[in-house]
């Protein structure tokens, strides 16, 4: 009985999981989450106390989800805020000087040199020759998608990051509903892994995990966002997202390396 209350437990919260970490999960959700989980705790009190463990493994998935939803959108408000232009600088035409009392403080104008202003020439119109009107822009030719993902690819071969995650945008501006955009987006994580900046890549591989749900780069999106944790010392997150790649895709390659990690 109690590993059939533990597969309950499991269905109930790892299905409930996407909708938060997505941020697609609504009040009739939570309110159906929340019958569950009373029903739950009703055959606990019914079952005695061997029950009790699924209980409480109920309670830590919950907080476990709060966790890392909140890490996420922590590292994005980051992003957000260093991205930020800085403040304009003063103009060169004031120069800010401390005044003789304590508390005082003027600001003096500076006077500019006049430009000496050149005489305009003028132009006799009337000798001028007739310009010749322009040719029409031949069309220019559709970048193709394909292309696209293949030049980025020989970009990030080649080490060339900015320029891979120049060709891989211009595949998801262009085609976002191509095959391949779940690839670039996964690639354009990869460069920020690459070159150590392991808070955009976390970013960038959660996108993989939100946007393209049935895509080929989902496991090893959740497999690299795991490592990008580890990297920054976040060993709490990192093993969050190893059980959920070991839940959603127990048959793959990167769940059983991440199943050393969890024992």
């Amino acid at each position: 009985m109690m590993i059939a209350m533990k597969n309950i437990v499991r269905n109930i919260m790892w299905s409930f999981v996407i909708g938060m970490m997505t941020g697609c999960a609504s009040k009739t959700d939570l309110y159906m989450l929340q019958d569950d989980v009373k029903q739950l705790k009703s055959q606990t009190q019914r079952a005695g106390g061997e029950s009790a463990e699924v209980y409480s493994e109920v309670q830590q998935l919950r907080e476990e989800v709060v966790q890392l939803r909140g890490t996420i959108e922590e590292l994005r408000y980051q992003m957000a805020t260093s991205e930020q232009p800085a403040a304009p600088a003063a103009p060169e035409s004031a120069v800010f000087s401390e005044g003789m009392g304590a508390d005082k403080q003027v600001f003096e104008k500076v006077v500019l040199p006049k430009e000496e202003v050149s005489p305009v020439q003028t132009v006799d119109t009337t000798a001028a020759a007739v310009s010749e009107i322009p040719p029409e822009p031949s069309p220019v030719p559709a970048i193709d998608e394909q292309e696209l993902y293949d030049a980025g690819i020989r970009y990030f071969e080649g080490y060339s990051y900015p320029l891979a995650r120049k060709e891989f945008g211009l595949l998801l501006d262009n085609y976002p509903s191509s095959g391949l955009a779940d690839d670039a987006q996964y690639f354009i994580a990869e460069t920020y892994y690459n070159e150590k900046w392991y808070e955009k890549a976390i970013l960038e591989y959660q996108i993989v995990i939100e946007k393209y749900p049935e895509g080929d780069k989902r496991p090893s999106a959740f497999f690299k966002q795991g490592l990008a944790f580890e990297s920054i010392g976040d060993s709490t997150n990192a093993k969050i997202r190893y059980k959920e790649l070991v839940e959603f895709y127990p048959d793959s390659n990167e769940a059983g390396i991440v199943k050393e990690k969890l024992q």
